[in-house]
């Protein structure tokens, strides 16, 4: 349905677009083809600025209803303020303690209540280190319509750092492959500082003590500088961090390499050994090797430096 101009009548928006579409007109033409009625709905065009002159035409609409549109952005900052104070509202009386800037979350079952809180509220984007141990707090082999709704309209952009050491346990494997699964981009890391949530760059969930004493209480922070701070942490770490899978738009189009030897090549000339690769991939390190032979002979090379030199010259934009 096209948008209508506000408190004008379907007669008079009909005449008013009949002018736009034809040119200038008069009175006697357009009342017979509109009827008397016309005299009426012109005055009221005339009288809001949208027609003029002798014989008749239409203003042009962008001069015409400027003044509209200034009111209605005035009014939609009107709103966006009221609901910017309904959500201080809202937050001042969600938090646990009552304004803290952090609040400590001493046991397991609060830990896990925050947890799907961030990650079920979040709208924007979900920020995520994990690290060794990996700590389970939601299954993620999930079935049914609730697993499947997540996955598919879970609104939030979702960027996750896995530390290689997590990978010792299957739970770390299977939550890797769900994150994969709701569309995440996964990034891996030598060592990590700490384990982080963070949700719509608001509210946060870290542990309370160095990693040595990771398994005590954790924090959930709440919004303000130390949000602000566990942001710039993450966004350090992600640019160190090795992709999981090869981004196409930092290939040059006529690299004609497949996506398998992307991911490989991008972990190569990120720093990643060939075990680490293997980790990756979930392939045996002699795959790899395999795939290295393959790429050097397209790059005509014999050497893994001579493979990244031509990499860096050709392929990699």
């Amino acid at each position: 349905m096209p948008h209508r101009i506000a408190s004008l009548s379907l007669e008079q928006e009909r005449l008013y677009r009949h002018l736009l579409a034809t040119g200038p007109a008069s009175i006697g033409e357009l009342a017979e083809q509109f009827g008397d009625q016309v005299h009426d709905d012109l005055y009221e065009l005339t009288v809001r600025g949208l027609v003029h002159g002798n014989p008749l035409m239409a203003r042009r609409p962008s001069i015409a209803m400027n003044g509209v549109l200034t009111a209605q952005e005035a009014e939609l900052r009107r709103v966006q303020s009221y609901v910017e104070e309904l959500d201080r509202v809202y937050d001042n009386a969600h938090q646990p303690d009552g304004g803290d800037a952090i609040t400590v979350l001493p046991s397991r079952e609060q830990v896990q209540h925050w947890y799907e809180t961030l990650n079920a509220t979040a709208e924007a984007e979900i920020m995520q280190l994990v690290t060794h141990p990996f700590l389970e707090l939601k299954s993620p082999e999930r079935t049914g319509e609730t697993a499947s709704a997540d996955l598919v309209n879970h609104p939030a952009k979702c960027r996750v750092i896995f530390e290689w050491k997590a990978f010792q346990r299957q739970s770390a494997i299977n939550g890797l492959y769900h994150s994969l699964d709701r569309g995440c981009e996964i990034r891996l890391a030598d060592r990590l500082p700490h384990k982080l949530l963070i949700g719509d760059r608001r509210m946060a969930l870290t542990p309370r003590y160095p990693r040595d004493r990771e398994r005590g209480p954790m924090l959930l922070v709440h919004p303000g500088t130390l949000v602000d701070f566990l942001v710039h942490v993450f966004e350090a770490e992600w640019e160190r961090a090795l992709p999981l899978q090869p981004d196409p738009g930092q290939f040059t189009s006529s690299s004609g390499l497949d996506a398998d030897e992307m991911a490989v090549l991008e972990m190569l000339v990120g720093g990643a050994p060939v075990e680490r690769i293997a980790s990756a991939l979930k392939v045996h390190p002699r795959t790899v090797n395999r795939r290295l032979e393959g790429i050097k002979r397209k790059a005509g090379a014999t050497t893994l430096f001579q493979l990244g030199a031509y990499a860096s010259r050709y392929w990699l934009n």
